[in-house]
């Protein structure tokens, strides 16, 4: 199973963390975030994007235990 590192401050996302999903479906904290906002196509918590992408469930969701 695969942890989720953020690109910008290398810390695991846990579930409540604010973030952000761009262009080409990059996740980065929201106070990580350098980048122009017009680049944005999606914020929320981790775990409120992981529910919705697909292509995120099949890192974290493998493992019941990601979130824990």
């Amino acid at each position: 199973m695969l942890k989720i590192y953020c690109p910008m401050c290398r810390e695991i996302f846990q579930e409540k963390d604010f973030v952000l999903l761009d262009f080409i479906n990059t996740i980065t904290h929201v106070s990580c975030y350098t980048g122009s906002y017009e680049l944005i196509h999606d914020k929320g918590t981790f775990r409120e994007l992981v529910e919705k992408y697909t292509f995120l469930q099949s890192f974290c969701i493998k493992d019941k235990d990601y979130f824990t």
